[in-house]
């Protein structure tokens, strides 16, 4: 079976506390189990999660991975706490990447994350931070997430000026509708040889309509905070409209509007297998995993449809959304 041109990575965001948060579908040890099995099963080797995950449960989605001892059959990439205001501080990274540590049950991640900017502290405190840490062997690659291509300059300077680990992956939003990277954020990353992994591949369910009618506990959803926060990135009309256009012609091809997203990220945007990029992707259930597994390997859009995607970032204009936080 085919590949997908870049590296897949499994999101658990919504592995977690099912007490205290709508939005988490894998829970018991059995759940975890069978979701990560199905991913191994494909041959894909790599997991993103977070010290704040679940959305509403921070902290249990760390401890249900390495209750099933996850770290010995993947990479593992999460990401420090980064609210409230000093969260980057050198004592409080270091508290939070410890914590991580602790609740996966391994002494070194594959990557660690600064997961939202915290502009309250120095970046050359919390680069610091990050960098004993490197030097202590807990993680093996330093990312940045949600910054501006400014920030990851600076991020940058400071490795270059004190001699710390200089970050080698960013992750950030990146899909039909999220392009605004392109120019602004990848000829930043190529300069500096940093792999971008992007989050959302599918804009969130968005070009199958999944926002029309919001099922509880979905992305759209606006009784809790995920379903806030897409909605109000999404829900505008010049971006509705684009993505019924994608979805009609999408149709006629046989393919879903969700597929058409997921394949245009993999295949037809600015990710590259070159520069180590990767896409992650998450799933409700092991059979919706599955289903998008099946749409990443199953190679290249049509020409006309790709056309109609390329035309999805030109059609929203100024309601093109931010790379960043």
């Amino acid at each position: 079976m085919p590949k997908a041109p870049v590296e897949i990575v499994l999101g658990v965001a919504s592995v977690g506390d099912r007490s205290l948060d709508p939005t988490v579908r894998y829970d018991t040890p059995e759940e975890v189990e069978a979701f990560l099995n199905a991913f191994y099963q494909r041959g894909y080797r790599q997991i993103d999660t977070a010290r704040s995950y679940s959305v509403h449960a921070p902290k249990s989605s760390e401890p249900r991975l390495g209750a099933v001892n996850a770290g010995e059959r993947f990479q593992i990439g999460t990401k420090v706490l980064s609210r409230p205001e000093g969260s980057h501080s050198k004592d409080k990274i270091e508290e939070s990447i410890n914590g991580s540590l602790e609740d996966l049950k391994v002494s070194q991640v594959d990557i660690m994350y600064l997961h939202v900017p915290n502009r309250s502290v120095p970046f050359e405190e919390t680069a610091e931070a990050i960098d004993k840490a490197y030097r202590e062997g807990k993680f093996k690659r330093f990312g940045l997430s949600n910054y501006t291509a400014d920030e990851v300059e600076q991020f940058v300077k400071i490795a270059e000026e004190r001699g710390f680990v200089k970050p080698t992956v960013y992750q950030g939003q990146y899909n039909p509708i999220v392009r605004t990277g392109e120019k602004e954020l990848f000829p930043v990353l190529r300069k500096h040889g940093i792999s971008f992994y992007a989050f959302s591949p599918g804009a969130a369910g968005f070009f199958n309509g999944n926002h029309k009618n919001p099922q509880p506990g979905s992305r759209y959803d606006p009784s809790h905070n995920v379903g806030k926060f897409y909605s109000s990135l999404y829900l505008k009309p010049k971006i509705e409209a684009a993505a019924d256009k994608v979805r009609e012609l999408a149709t006629k091809h046989g393919i879903s509007g969700h597929a058409a997203s997921l394949r245009w990220t993999a295949y037809h945007g600015v990710l590259s297998a070159e520069h180590g990029d990767a896409i992650i992707v998450g799933a409700s259930s092991v059979a919706q995993l599955n289903e998008n597994l099946d749409i990443l390997e199953q190679g290249p859009l049509p020409q006309e449809l790709v056309d109609a995607v390329n035309a999805v970032a030109e059609e929203i204009g100024e309601d093109a959304l931010a790379y960043h936080f």
